[in-house]
């Protein structure tokens, strides 16, 4: 069975516990990525506070997506 995951691991994977894998990693990036740019955004000047606050709500975008992502692949692959 091959499932194929939208994250940014590659080529399609070949057994469903490397789409969950893949999916748990993708996730952890992004949520790392929040992290950053929260940093980012409480230490920010005022003069690129808005902008800040723009990337690290993009950042929170692409968690939930990323979350979502592997949350599906999980289900996907416990009924495989």
């Amino acid at each position: 069975m091959s499932l194929k995951s939208t994250s940014r691991c590659g080529a399609t994977t070949t057994t469903p516990i490397d789409a969950v894998m893949c999916g748990y990693v993708t996730w952890r990036e992004e949520s790392l990525a929040v992290a950053a740019t929260y940093e980012s955004w409480t230490s920010a000047r005022s003069d690129t506070r808005a902008i800040a606050f723009t990337e690290y709500v993009a950042a929170l975008d692409r968690e939930e997506r990323a979350a979502s992502e592997y949350q599906r692949l999980l289900k996907q692959a416990a009924a495989a």
